[in-house]
């Protein structure tokens, strides 16, 4: 069976726009998020085949991780008003072209990417992860690789040996790699004296964090020191780290109230109601509408052609 395409919108809309600042439409109004990112999905679409593509998309507002660890993110810049306003309209494009987008608040949308890769190795089948994200690395299993975009289209796949290629550990490792080492692009502190190099080796002789923190003791003085002291700490940056699935889902709801609850409910309820065995049509009418709407000039619609024209027939314009 084909594998689903699981695209994290934001992230790729982040790489369209500081890619593609000084884009305009007809009209004036910046566009180049919308261009890059229509491209680039019908691109990756085109290149790989799946039965379905899904793009998760952030809800963009305080999380459960923020309960854990009010500092999460702390360091990041507000996004400006044309980045916003732009990703906001990726779900329309999304949904024009025949596939399904998904936001729930209070959710990222690597929490959204991760249940669908979960639910859709429950029903047998894997996925093909799009993030520019390395802490989605941590999805990759028999049946799901991650495609790390690189400059000019390229898609660089990520297997267990990509992994382990690149960290040393396994993917099952990773929310314990970042828990030790930190991450400062989310404010995770990690532990103190611990780099990546050090936190990997730990991870192969101890296996996972709870491992490490029972051996401290055969660690040199400032690392068990480092260890124990922190060992609390640790353990919410592995759950702050660590993207919803089944079992984690159900632990981070428990911070999240009634209606919220719900929302992700509703969620898992879409994806295993639509199941995403097919596609819906793409509406052609749409896309017209859409590109009408936001005012793409002739040469943008001119680089989108060949790819709409591959999925809905012949595309005109104007």
């Amino acid at each position: 069976m084909p594998p689903l395409l699981v695209i994290d919108g934001d992230s790729l809309g982040h790489r369209a726009y500081h890619a593609m600042p000084a884009v305009e439409g007809a009209g004036g109004r910046p566009v180049g998020l919308l261009v890059g990112f229509a491209n680039f999905l019908l691109a990756t679409w085109r290149a790989t085949s799946p039965r379905a593509v899904l793009v998760c998309l952030d809800a963009r507002m305080p999380s459960y991780r923020h309960e854990l660890l009010p500092g999460y993110q702390g360091r990041r810049e507000p996004f400006a008003g044309d980045l916003c306003e732009q990703l906001d309209r990726l779900g329309e494009i999304t949904e024009a072209f025949g596939f399904a987008a998904a936001k729930v608040a209070p959710y990222e949308a690597d929490d959204l990417l991760a249940t669908a890769v979960t639910l859709e190795e429950a029903r047998g089948g894997g996925a093909l992860v799009v993030s520019g994200d390395r802490d989605m690395y941590q999805l990759v299993s028999d049946v799901t690789t991650v495609l790390h975009p690189r400059p000019r289209g390229v898609l660089e796949p990520v297997d267990r040996a990509g992994v382990r290629e690149r960290y040393g550990i396994e993917a099952e490792q990773v929310t314990a790699l970042i828990a030790l080492r930190g991450d400062p692009s989310d404010n995770i502190p990690g532990a103190r004296g611990i780099g990546q190099k050090t936190a990997a080796e730990l991870l192969r002789r101890y296996g996972d964090l709870e491992g490490v923190i029972a051996h401290a003791g055969e660690l040199t003085p400032r690392q068990r020191l480092s260890i124990e002291d922190g060992a609390g700490e640790l353990r919410t940056y592995l759950e702050v780290d660590a993207y919803s699935n089944e079992g984690r889902l159900a632990r981070s709801m428990d911070y999240l109230p009634a209606e919220q609850r719900a929302e992700l409910g509703v969620f898992a309820d879409f994806y295993l109601a639509k199941g995403l065995v097919h596609a819906d049509p793409p509406d052609h009418t749409r896309i017209r509408r859409l590109i009408l709407k936001w005012g793409f000039t002739t040469g943008q619609v001119e680089a989108l052609r060949p790819n709409v024209r591959m999925l809905c027939g012949n595309f005109s314009h104007g």
